[in-house]
């Protein structure tokens, strides 16, 4: 399963977004810079941010009852990622791009743990 779902409340939050893309233009060596919506999903706390991809999931479609351990991962094409397990124990990749729409992609396995 692979769902792109625009997170609405995130966006709400959010002032302006940063364009990164100029960032990455202007100097290829430095290190992407996230928007304004990706650094206020990742300063979440931990329990809202569970609810953030929680919504995401669900929103994609998936049977997901509940978060049960996320992990931050590392970022993929200048989008923070995590990687989530739902308490019946599918598992998912959320990608959450510049503009909010977050990436959801199921993957196989227990890849987090707790």
């Amino acid at each position: 399963m692979r769902a792109l779902i625009m997170l609405p409340f995130v966006l709400a939050a959010c002032d302006q977004a940063m364009d990164t893309n100029a960032a990455a233009a202007a100097n290829a060596d430095a290190p992407a810079r996230l928007s304004a919506v990706q650094q206020r999903v990742i300063d979440l706390s931990p329990q809202l941010r569970d609810g953030v991809l929680f919504r995401a999931i669900r929103d994609g479609g998936a049977e997901c009852q509940g978060v049960a351990a996320t992990a931050r991962e590392a970022d993929q094409d200048g989008r923070p990622v995590w990687s989530s397990r739902c308490t019946e124990g599918s598992a998912y990749m959320i990608a959450i791009g510049a503009d909010g729409v977050a990436q959801v992609t199921k993957v196989s396995g227990d890849r987090v743990r707790g």
